[in-house]
């Protein structure tokens, strides 16, 4: 739960970049308030759906790495009010396949004892994450400019997909 995979903190970015993509107010506060949360609640039903019929920790490594792509096909894309519409809203839903994968390994990890208090804990501790890759992909914005931000988020997701794999190579999860 400490690691930055899926945890949807570009979302902190997008309304800091959205002159330079050409975003008013009115624009941000749809796509990054109304539109992302439904989005969202979306990309949670559907990564639950995919959870329930492949393995869910790979599909928590999936959707961590589907994140990381859609981040550098921002920063890639050309830096218009159009491309900056579509990634906000498509890492919006991401974001919810991620949640939705998040919450499926973890239900899957903490077995059947004591389950709203496992669940409550790890729940509250993924928020560390989400505020680390904040200030992180904060502090790259500020330092060399909107795609730095972005590829922070996507580097970031990659390592803790990697070290995940390891981590679950060396200790493998058992079945509740």
């Amino acid at each position: 739960c400490f690691l930055p995979i899926g945890s949807g903190a570009a979302g902190i970015l997008f309304p800091l970049i959205a002159e330079e993509w050409g975003a008013n107010a009115n624009g941000v506060a749809v796509t990054s308030g109304v539109l992302s949360g439904l989005l969202s609640a979306l990309g949670c039903l559907v990564g639950g759906y995919f959870c329930d019929r492949i393995d869910r920790k790979i599909a928590y490594c999936l959707f961590g790495l589907l994140m990381s792509v859609c981040a550098v096909g921002m920063a890639w894309a050309p830096h218009n009010l159009s491309m900056y519409y579509v990634f906000v809203m498509a890492y919006a839903f991401i974001t919810g396949l991620g949640y939705a994968a998040f919450t499926a390994v973890t239900l899957e990890a903490i077995g059947t004892g004591a389950v709203a208090t496992k669940f409550s804990i790890f729940a509250s501790l993924s928020n560390t994450p989400i505020a680390y890759m904040g200030l992180l992909n904060s502090y790259f914005y500020k330092s060399a400019g909107s795609n730095a931000g972005l590829y922070s988020d996507a580097a970031m997701g990659v390592a803790g997909v990697m070290l995940f794999l390891l981590v679950r190579q060396i200790i493998p999860f058992r079945k509740s």
